[in-house]
């Protein structure tokens, strides 16, 4: 053929192996599943991020893979593979949800379907929201309204997008939750994607670290009111995956997954991050349900303890370290509420008092609470409830972070790394996780931060 008997529009042939975004998402069904892979790039990784930098995990010597070790000695740099994947994912999911949004409202839906398509519409939007809160939490030095953010990204393109302020990534924030919150129906139930629940859950996060306080306390009333903390009867069930008591939202694991927990103990046994010594000693262990589903000692012999980390065990022999990521939970919320209660600029402290009453009394067995009387008091408390109740779920690296606190080992949580060097403060570069050097590469317009430049 010399192509003379061509036709205009013969060579415009769409590859039979692919499916281009444009024709994509015909239907209904094809968004729902479209939502499904956006939110299948989520993986949990600020609780890894936490506990390598944090002061919650210990690095024990028979871990000889050194998997994050150059992170947990406080030694990584923009070249680090552990500061990589908080950047990819959250872009990838918020490229993903983007994709989407630019194509959802001329997709055609019946009367009976359009409250389904708004609502997935509200999902992308929260899942987009959640993601660029996370790429907040990581990748800013600091939540102040000028400091330099990140990119918020709200198209899906090719670009070199310089950072946003803080205050400009919280607006962008809010603005897609507060939308969300108008599209998914308050009859929306599922801990495996985002409810409205799920979108004051974000919200109450997104104004902790804002340090919106009346705004903490708004967001976190809306999901309190509507959900009840576990007893301490349901509990344990929750870390099984037998029940979803006051789980918010959660990362559901299939088989096909990652093994989540083999971050902390390696399917041949090996424990590769630990509870750390100081995180064992902030528990009552014998009265606090908590402890015993978390944390467990694999030595008979108590003079020799040899813990290991069992939240993300899961209930299924079969499919061992695959339990479901908890994103929220209720908990969170009190102690959230509670914080905001203390830091906001009329302290409530009989109020900050009764959350943190309500959710001990819950976990810790014939607990009598002692009204704390002042707010650097009562801060405190919160600061040591925060560590116990969320730990390992990504929490203690941020909230040093925001408060502004060293980070700080004891010796015995150091044993594989030695020396002397305990402490981690907010003017050491390593404080902080730097941009990745793959997208310094990639985009000239980024930078880099001042200490790691």
């Amino acid at each position: 053929m010399d192509g003379s008997d061509l036709l205009p529009g013969d060579l415009d042939v769409k590859p039979a192996d692919m499916k281009d975004q444009s024709i994509a998402f015909n239907t209904v069904d094809d968004v729902n599943a479209g939502v499904l892979g956006a939110y299948a790039g989520l993986n949990g990784q600020s609780i890894k991020i936490s506990a390598l930098l944090s002061d919650e995990n210990m690095m024990p010597l028979e871990n000889n893979t050194n998997g994050g070790g150059q992170m947990f000695r406080w030694q990584q740099d923009a070249s680090t593979p552990d500061v990589i994947p908080a950047w990819q994912s959250n872009y990838l999911v918020i490229d993903r949800a983007n994709r989407i949004l630019a194509l959802i409202d001329g997709v055609h839906a019946e009367a009976p379907d359009m409250e389904r398509k708004n609502r997935l519409k509200g999902e992308l939007l929260a899942l987009r929201a959640y993601c660029h809160l996370e790429l907040l939490r990581h990748y800013a030095m600091d939540y102040a309204p000028a400091s330099a953010g990140v990119p918020v990204m709200t198209v899906s393109q090719i670009s070199q997008p310089a950072r946003n302020t803080v205050s400009e990534v919280f607006t962008q924030i809010r603005n897609d939750l507060n939308t969300a919150k108008a599209l998914i129906p308050d009859s929306w139930k599922s801990a495996k994607r985002i409810t409205k629940l799920g979108v004051w859950a974000i919200e109450a996060r997104a104004a902790l670290y804002q340090e919106d306080w009346a705004g903490a306390i708004t967001a976190a009333n809306e999901v309190i009111a509507a959900m009840p903390l576990a007893t301490a009867q349901q509990f344990p069930a929750i870390w099984g995956d037998q029940a979803d008591h006051e789980v918010i939202w959660k990362l559901k694991r299939e088989p096909t997954d990652e093994r989540f927990g083999a971050f902390f103990r390696a399917s041949g046994g090996m424990v590769l991050y630990a509870p750390s010594f100081k995180l064992l000693a902030a528990f009552d262990a014998a009265n606090d349900v908590r402890f015993a589903p978390w944390m467990v000692n694999l030595n008979a012999t108590p003079a020799t303890p040899r813990w290991a980390v069992t939240k993300y065990a899961g209930g299924q022999p079969a499919n061992y370290n695959m339990a479901d990521i908890k994103l929220f939970r209720v908990s969170e919320m009190y102690l959230i509420r509670a914080e905001a209660l203390v830091r906001q600029p009329a302290a409530n402290l009989a109020a900050a008092n009764a959350d943190l009453q309500a959710l001990r009394s819950l976990r810790i067995s014939n607990y009598v609470h002692s009204n704390y009387g002042t707010a650097a008091l009562l801060m405190a408390g919160v600061e040591q409830e925060r560590f116990r109740e969320l730990a390992f779920e990504g929490h203690r690296y941020f909230d040093l972070r925001r408060w502004k606190k060293d980070i700080v080992r004891l010796p015995e949580d150091m044993v594989s790394v030695g020396g002397t060097n305990f402490t981690l403060t907010p003017a050491r570069k390593h404080y902080y996780i730097p941009v990745p050097f793959t997208e310094l590469q990639a985009n000239r317009n980024v930078g880099q931060h001042l200490l790691y430049q």
